[in-house]
């Protein structure tokens, strides 16, 4: 496999390497979880959490952002942080009705690169690509987030048809989908998806990115993208965290047929 872009952090330092702000963030959802901070009732003040971990405002306050946006306390300012349950609420809704909207979802967001390689992807991260099976592969590594915060999503593995490998030459100014990159440069077109959803756990590089423990569980989002022919342009393996993810799905019965001529 040719690498074109740094090594990423050898696993044994991933959870030294988490963010500090994740790590009392999970300290404090613990705390709850056990009852040191009972439903109803305040979280110490942001400067009594400065001086118990020797962090700054800063910190603290992503810390409690994170514990907000998991519907675990609510903050309002000059009440201070007040306990709304000991377990988080799913609050990523992901929900696809079409593949317009899977589009519309990739426009919505907007993709951070972290590492682009090319060789064979890991075994068993995608098994189904056997239709090119053999062939190099473009494999991008990176993270998803709201389009206009930085809210991250998911952490992002796609596989791009090594026919097409040459377009991480737009790679580094590029935040958009890359299946619309291909789409443009090629003159070809998606025009179905397979999509797959399991429950997994998240992979060490998934974790420090999205600032989880290493043995936190995901929701695995894999995704085939298709030509007319059935041909694979590229593939994605996304994981949620388990904790902040849904799935809304809409299905209609389909008109009947009179059996009457």
């Amino acid at each position: 496999m040719t690498d074109v872009s740094p090594k990423p952090s050898v696993a044994s330092r991933i959870e030294v390497d988490r963010p500090q702000y994740a790590r009392i963030g999970d300290l404090l959802r613990g705390r709850i979880l056990s009852g040191l901070y009972p439903v109803g009732g305040l979280l110490p003040t942001e400067g009594e959490l400065c001086s118990e971990f020797s962090i700054s405002r800063h910190t603290v306050r992503e810390a409690l952002r994170r514990l907000s946006e998991a519907g675990l306390i609510e903050r309002k300012q000059g009440s201070g942080s007040r306990v709304l349950a000991a377990e988080p609420h799913q609050n990523y809704v992901h929900a696809m009705r079409s593949l317009d909207q899977l589009f519309q979802y990739a426009s919505d967001t907007r993709f951070s690169i972290v590492s682009v390689t090319s060789g064979q992807p890991d075994v068993g991260l995608f098994p189904d690509l056997s239709d090119v099976s053999g062939q190099d592969w473009l494999i991008v590594n990176g993270f998803r987030l709201e389009r206009d915060e930085d809210i991250l999503i998911c952490h992002s593995t796609v596989l791009v048809n090594g026919h097409f490998a040459n377009i991480s030459e737009t790679f580094q100014s590029y935040t958009g989908a890359i299946y619309r990159l291909i789409e443009e440069k090629f003159g070809v077109e998606v025009s179905e998806v397979m999509q797959d959803i399991t429950v997994a756990q998240m992979p060490l590089d998934a974790a420090a990115v999205l600032g989880e423990k290493p043995d936190a569980m995901a929701v695995r989002v894999a995704r085939r993208y298709l030509d007319a022919n059935g041909t694979t342009l590229l593939a994605s393996v996304n994981y949620h965290p388990a904790d902040r993810f849904s799935y809304s799905m809409k299905l209609k019965r389909e008109e009947r047929r009179s059996a009457f001529v």
